[in-house]
């Protein structure tokens, strides 16, 4: 294999969990007893911003008098933190990036994390050693589920078609992406999301420890 295309979250560390439960950590950091903790429903956002409905019902809620931006700046923090602490490697991935990166495997980071907030873990492991380049969707100005996404960080690695490069996932939706547009899916097992048994049947490889990783199977 030549060229690989790595997400961060849920496939090279074990973040996702942090990221799907800052709010309850908001709550608890805050001093909000856990078996007082509500769930906003659905039904109390569908149609509003998710942060100034969060911040509405926590207010509601809570008695706390807090804005968006506030609780924003407290999410990035709380991540940033999180990074830096706590957050390692997911099963494998350590031992997948020296082994490519020996065989001389260009790779990128394509990440809807912003590069700033994820800075305390890619300095903690010193992972920019491994990549050519890390790809920030916001600052990119597209998402992950859109092909062009991946079709940018394929040329820029040296490819010239989808079918050398593998693509490491572990969320449906931009494997899906990946997949549709005629790369090669690695997808990776993370508890955090809902469809893993769509992401497996649609992976061409998949894997809840890289070391199960068939190298044979890659492309050439």
């Amino acid at each position: 294999m030549r060229f690989a295309i790595l997400d961060l979250d849920g496939t090279i560390v074990d973040s996702m969990g942090y990221w799907r439960g800052f709010e309850k950590a908001f709550l608890l950091e805050n001093g909000i007893k856990e078996e007082n903790i509500k769930k906003l429903s659905k039904n109390d956002w569908i149609g509003s911003d998710w942060i100034e409905a969060l911040c509405g019902f926590f207010n509601a809620e809570y008695g706390f008098s807090l804005t968006p931006e506030k609780f924003h700046q407290w999410g990035i923090d709380f991540m940033m933190r999180k990074y830096a602490e706590v957050i390692d490697f997911k099963p494998g991935a350590k031992d997948l990036l020296d082994k490519l990166k020996a065989q001389g495997v260009k790779m990128c980071i394509c990440s809807s994390t912003d590069r700033s907030i994820m800075e305390p873990v890619l300095q903690k492991y010193d992972l920019d050693k491994y990549f050519q380049f890390t790809l920030h969707c916001r600052q990119f100005g597209r998402e992950k589920n859109e092909p062009e996404t991946f079709f940018y960080c394929m040329e820029r690695l040296g490819a010239t078609k989808p079918e050398e490069v593998a693509v490491f996932e572990d969320a449906l939706y931009s494997a899906s992406t990946a997949k549709e547009a005629g790369f090669y899916v690695v997808g990776m097992y993370d508890v955090n999301e809902k469809h893993t048994t769509e992401l497996e049947k649609i992976a061409d490889q998949y894997v809840t420890d890289y070391a199960q990783l068939d190298f044979d199977r890659l492309p050439e």
